[in-house]
This record gives structure tokens, sequence and C-alpha cells, in this order.
């Protein structure tokens, strides 16, 4: 009797003892799941943050990319040392779309000058004096076309105040002079536009996050909307033009999309098209994650039916299993993010053309170098070049043979040059070289031989033999020039110098 009490003891001690670690081990593998799925969907959270952040700085390049022309700065870019009176860009009718005084834009332009215009008592594209704001000005009004349509017209006036006192041979030239300049500045201007323009006509915001989803192996859709929760524009042409209902704007949470698991997102952008309310909703792929979250149930549940020790051993071993995962994705996503903004990033410094720097970074790279230069008293030169009668090109062979002109001679200029020296496109026709550590005369020879080989070699256009020549200017810094458009402005003097003096020639600017 007293031994069948100590079995029956016995026994139900060990299956309470049993039943205890049952429990224990149940509550660790469900514990560790717990903690194991709050910990991707944290990871989770985070990779979004770098993805939302990569998203908005694409789509505010692009919109950079196509915002309107800033007009005022390519004047004062380009202003040919004019003393610029007045500015204005209007559109046919003369309502002012951009001036220097922003107080008038939107504004009908009064003047009784461009009555006239309007009333066909003068013409477009001449030049004229009259008195603004009791000060002579020689002013023109230069009509804009695109496809044989006037669609806008600029008034620019220059002070000529200082030419009243003055009469003469000397008077004449230099108003002459001031005429071509003023022609020059505003060939620059009606070509910003039409390229600006263009921009307008073949990008669509639409197509870009379409693009931009299918080239991202984690990305589901992208979509902005407005404070009315309309879409205005997203990668999934389905809803464009819908407004979301209340439950579509839930940020930070897991949904099903499309048969596929997705996280979704949703996160201010401010002024990026013009509403103050506008969100941007991404979705993201969740499949990874979710076979992460069931992959740690599944082992939760196995570990539940298994000794304790060999229970410990395997859910220790898959939370830093699950953990390395983590890890690992995270490194993935980080890499692209990183890529994807590299790419993004060489993308606003390049020229689409010639695959040269374009001329914002050409800038940034003056202006470093020019203080570099200055700190450690280390000379550097600048190469401006031109293509000689460019415009005889491309009216002759097409805009396509100019193109192809200018992307032959981009790699030749390359190949005579160090990899430490920057070559970028200007605008247009002309490049510039920058030649760190290079004298003036070094920066001669290397000149010469641009000079050699864009004219020994002709470019060959479909059936086309098109002989091409350069013109260029050097200059070298000095330690009179105070910033580096001074001594860029010199560069263009010689440059204007060779083209004088026969084109198909470098020419040294010398100071007076």
């Amino acid at each position: 009797m007293i031994t069948a009490i100590f079995g029956y003891l016995k026994k139900y001690n060990v299956a309470a003892l049993l039943l205890t670690l049952v429990l224990s081990i149940s509550y660790l593998a469900f514990y560790n799941y717990d903690k194991q799925k709050d910990l991707l969907l944290t990871q989770m959270k985070s990779d979004t943050e770098h993805i939302v952040s990569s998203i908005s700085s694409a789509m505010q390049r692009f919109h950079d990319i196509k915002s309107t022309m800033n007009l005022q700065k390519l004047v004062n870019d380009v202003s040919f040392g004019l003393e610029i009176f007045e500015f204005r860009y209007m559109e046919p009718n003369g309502i002012i779309k951009n001036s220097m005084f922003s107080e008038e834009i939107g504004k009908q332009h009064s003047a009784e000058s461009f009555k006239e215009v309007l009333q066909r008592k003068r013409k477009l594209k001449t030049f004229f004096f009259e008195v603004r704001d009791y000060v002579k000005v020689m002013a023109i009004y230069y009509p804009i076309y695109r496809n044989k349509r006037l669609i806008g017209i600029i008034d620019l006036a220059v002070d000529v105040s200082e030419y009243a006192v003055i009469t003469g041979l000397d008077t004449d030239f230099a108003l002459t002079r001031r005429k071509v300049d003023i022609l020059n500045l505003l060939k620059s201007i009606e070509g910003s536009i039409e390229n600006s323009l263009a921009v307008f006509e073949e990008t669509d915001m639409h197509n870009f996050l379409r693009a931009y989803v299918q080239s991202a192996t984690n990305i589901l859709e992208v979509s902005q909307i407005d404070s009315d929760k309309k879409v205005l524009i997203s990668s999934n042409n389905k809803i464009i033009g819908k407004t979301l209902k209340a439950d579509k704007l839930l940020p930070l949470e897991l949904i099903e999309h499309e048969g596929h698991q997705a996280y979704r997102t949703v996160t201010d952008i401010g002024q990026l098209n013009g509403d103050e309310n506008s969100k941007l909703i991404i979705l993201i792929d969740a499949a990874p994650y979710e076979a992460n979250r069931r992959q740690l149930l599944q082992t939760a549940l196995i570990t539940c039916v298994i000794a304790l020790i060999i229970a410990l051993f395997i859910a220790r071993s898959i939370y830093y299993f699950a953990l390395e995962r983590s890890r690992s994705e995270k490194e993935r996503l980080e890499r692209l993010v990183k890529e994807r903004t590299h790419e993004i990033e060489l993308l606003s410094k390049t020229d689409g053309l010639t695959g040269l720097w374009n001329r914002g970074y050409l800038e940034e790279m003056l202006e470093m170098e020019y203080k570099r230069a200055r700190r450690y008293m280390h000379d550097v030169s600048i190469m401006l070049i031109d293509l000689d009668h460019f415009k005889r090109i491309n009216d002759t062979y097409g805009h396509m043979a100019g193109d192809e002109v200018l992307r032959q001679v981009s790699q030749r200029i390359r190949c005579c040059v160090r990899e430490t020296d920057f070559v970028g496109r200007y605008g247009g026709e002309e490049l510039v070289i920058i030649l760190p550590e290079t004298t003036i005369v070094a920066a001669q020879t290397i000149a010469g031989n641009i000079l050699k080989r864009i004219a020994e070699e002709p470019v060959v256009f479909e059936s086309h033999i098109i002989d091409v020549t350069t013109s260029i200017g050097l200059n070298n810094l000095r330690l009179t020039h105070n910033n580096y458009q001074a001594v860029f402005a010199e560069t263009d003097e010689a440059l204007y110098r060779a083209k004088e003096e026969g084109r198909n020639r470098a020419v040294v600017f010398k100071a007076d």
C-alpha cells in the first residue's frame, strides 16, 4: 500500500514537473516569437524610413528638373557685363510670368511701348530708346517661338544713360557692341526656355514612378495625394484621380495588396506639387518579413514538444539566426538605397547628351578649384572650348548630326586630358576644362593637342563626313582675381579673340 502511494506520488510529481516544463517551454517559445515579430516589425519600419527618404529625394529631383526655368539666374550668369535695367518674360498677351521685380509677376504689362507692340505699331525684335523711371534705356521686345507659334515675349532694357553725354563714332560703336551682347543674351534665354519646355513635354511623373517601382525589388506602389485625399500621381494607373477612403491612409500598417503582404507608410512631402498638405503613400513588399514571422511561429510550436535543453538550444539558435537575417536584410536595403541615391546624384551632375559634367556641377568645381588654388598658391588653368560654325552644322546636316558632333568631340577631348582634369559642358556647344596644378604653358600644349585631334579626324554621321574645328580660350589664375567668375570672364574674352582671329586656334588671355 505504502509502496503504491509513493509510486503514485512519484508518478504524478513527474507528470506535474513535465507539465510545468512543457508550459515553461511553451511560454518561452511564444514569448520569443512575439519579441522576434516586434523586432522584425521595428526593422521593417527603419528600412521603410530609408526607402521613403530615397523616393522623396528622387521625386524632388524629378520635380526640380521639370520646374519652371529660373530666367533671372540665367540673366545673371550670362549677362555679358550688361547694366540690365529691367527684365521680364511675358505671355503674348502681356501677362508677366517672370520678372526681376517679383511684385509684378502675374500682372499685365502696361508700358506704352508694349501697347504699341500689341497694336502692331511697333515691331518685335527691334531696338528702341526710351526713358524708364527717369533713366534713358535701350530696350527690345524679343519674341519666343515654339513650332512657329509665339509663346512669349521678353522685355529687356539696358541702361545707356552714360552715353547721353558722349557723341560721335565711339558712342555708335559701343552701342552696336551692346546690341550684339543683348542679342547673345536673348539667344541664351531663348534656348533655356526651349529646353525647359521640351522637358515639360517629354517627361511624365506617372511614368517616372512606374519605372522607379519596376526597378525596385521591394516597392509595390507609390502614390501622391492632395489634402482632399485625391490621388494626384501614382505608379498604379487604376487609382489616379480617385479619392481614397480614410482606412486607406492609416500609416505603419500591414495590409493585403493584390495578393501580396504589404507594409503601408504615409508621410508628408510639403510643397512638392504645390499643395502644403500633400502626402506620399508607399506600399512596400512585406513578404520577406511575413515569411520570417511564419518561420518564427513554426519554430515556437516545434520547440514546445521537445526537451527543455534541446528546446532552449534551438530557440537560442533561431533567435540569433533571425537577428542575422534581419541584419543582412537591413544591410542589403541600405546598400540598395545608397546605390539608388548615388545613381540619382550622378544623373543630377551629368550632361545627358555628352556624358560630361553638367553646368551646375561645373560651377561647383570652378569655385572649389579656385579656393583650393588660392589657399595653397597652386596653378590652375581654365580652358573654354567652342565648336566653330556649329549653327551651320545644325542647319546643314540637322540637329541629330549636331548632337553626334558634340558627343564625338567630347570623347576626343576626354582622351586629350588627364584623369585629374575636369571636363564639363557649359551650355550649347561650349565646353569647359579645369586643369589643376597646370601652368598656362602646359595648358597651351594640351590645347594644341585638342585642336589637332579634332581637326584631323572628321565626324562621320550617316553618309555625311563633317569637318569640325574648335576655338579655345585659355587663362590662368592670378592673385588679382577676386573670384572664379573673373577668371572665367577673361577666358571667355580669350575665346572671343580666338574666333575673331580666324577660329581653329587657342588664344591665351593677356591683361592690358
